[in-house]
């Protein structure tokens, strides 16, 4: 099914229709399930924990798809966790990757998976309350009698944040344990800009920060990089390859160079370091709190990245106001960002870090490069609310800033000028739509 008609389908809001959809996603999810349960040996899985835990024996439970589809205990995002429980009482999870049509390829995804096992391994020197690791391994390792490539971490004790519930007075006490966090963190620098990954001597390190493939299927890696705007150009020189040979932004490519363009005439203060980790997923659900609302754990580290300082110590996403930035085209502060600037300011001292929480230009910065234009209204406000951040000005014209972009940059010479009449004609089409929508709104 296209996703024009899925949007069609949300947007008529027509149950019976809805029902057919959520029925076909359920069953496509469980498929991608079974197809992962297929690939675990159990009793390998089993063995391997025993020996790890010096032959304390254990059970190994991995719910069936129908079992695991709506528990979000089992599912985490592109992640399926099966359970380890050891005869004295401890529990361990099995962190397996999905096998998703849009997953990465093999180097890729082991590589993230190695990461994130870095990364905790990183976070057992600080304060931050993580899972402790045990084990990993990759896919296709002949070595990895499991099958599937996993990580083995500890259990943690605590239930999924939900910030929407939290009173006034959970969240003073959530934000001032999170303040003590990036405290914490900001004693824990590092030397570069990429992913961690382990040396050969089993100790975290920087590495590539993101990778391409060549016509061969060979892994590229970017980075590690030594300064924050070389990764940003980097970054969005490779998207600009990838609109070259029609793999992003097919619905406007000429739209989406322009924007990219503009972006690293613009880019954010240059920073040569130190640099240090940031949580990139840092949703309510990746936050385990116990009934008093204390920090039992942050979990699901697995695309975390050291990066520029101002970038780190942004606020998590949890406490931003996504409404407005992705409607509206604004990020001002939301209370809750106040609330942990005000802590971090005033109760640790941290004056630098209490104005980055406040900030979100880098993260407006990487939502405007992942962006894609065929979402159109949230494409269009995602760049207008940086260019107004960026500018200091109020007003964004999409048409008029079109123009001048056209001129200044041209097509790049990607193109050929049917591409560009495509994509001007796209522009307009979508524009009248918009136009059509408002009227039957008011």
């Amino acid at each position: 099914m296209w996703l024009q008609d899925i949007h069609a389908i949300y947007i008529s809001g027509d149950l019976a229709k809805l029902e057919g959809l959520n029925s076909v996603r359920r069953t496509a999810g469980e498929e991608v399930i079974s197809r992962l349960l297929a690939t675990i040996n159990c009793d390998a899985l089993c063995a391997r924990a025993k020996t790890l835990r010096n032959g304390i024996k254990c059970a190994v439970n991995l719910p069936s798809a129908d079992q695991a589809y709506f528990n979000f205990d089992v599912l985490g995002g592109c992640n399926y966790h099966g359970s380890i429980v050891f005869d004295d009482g401890k529990t361990w999870l099995a962190r397996f990757r999905l096998p998703n049509h849009n997953e990465p390829p093999l180097q890729e995804k082991n590589f993230d998976r190695r990461s994130e096992f870095a990364t905790y391994c990183f976070l057992a020197r600080t304060a931050v309350p993580v899972p402790e690791v045990y084990d990993c391994a990759d896919d296709d390792d002949p070595m990895n009698l499991v099958g599937a490539g996993y990580i083995l971490l500890e259990k943690l004790a605590g239930k999924p944040l939900a910030w929407h519930e939290a009173s006034e007075v959970q969240k003073k006490k959530f934000s001032r344990q999170l303040a003590g966090i990036y405290s914490n963190l900001e004693q824990h620098p590092l030397n570069g800009l990429g992913r961690l990954q382990l040396s050969s001597m089993g100790i975290p390190e920087v590495g590539p920060a993101f990778f391409d493939y060549d016509s061969n299927g060979n892994l590229i890696q970017f980075g590690p990089f030594s300064h924050s705007n070389d990764y940003y150009t980097a970054l969005i020189q490779q998207k600009i390859q990838l609109i070259k040979t029609g793999e992003v932004a097919t619905s406007a490519p000429l739209d989406q160079y322009l924007v990219y363009m503009s972006l690293l005439d613009s880019l954010p203060q240059n920073e040569s370091g130190p640099f240090f980790l940031r949580h990139v997923d840092s949703r309510d659900a990746n936050f385990l709190v116990d009934d008093d609302y204390n920090i039992t754990g942050i979990i699901d580290w697995e695309l975390a990245i050291s990066t520029s300082k101002g970038s780190a110590f942004q606020s998590p996403l949890l406490l931003y106001n996504l409404g407005e930035l992705y409607h509206k085209g604004l990020s001002t502060p939301s209370e809750d960002e106040k609330r942990l600037s005000k802590i971090l300011r005033e109760e640790k001292g941290a004056v630098e870090l209490a104005a980055l929480a406040e900030k979100k230009l880098h993260f407006r910065v990487d939502q405007v490069i992942e962006a894609d234009p065929w979402q159109r209204q949230e494409f269009v406000s995602l760049f207008s609310g940086w260019w107004k951040a960026i500018n200091v000005v109020e007003i964004f014209d999409w048409d008029t800033w079109y123009e001048k972009a056209l001129d200044m940059y041209g097509d790049g010479g990607l193109w050929e000028s049917d591409m560009k009449a495509h994509s001007i004609t796209y522009t307009n089409r979508v524009t009248n739509i918009s136009c059509q929508q408002d009227l039957c709104s008011t």
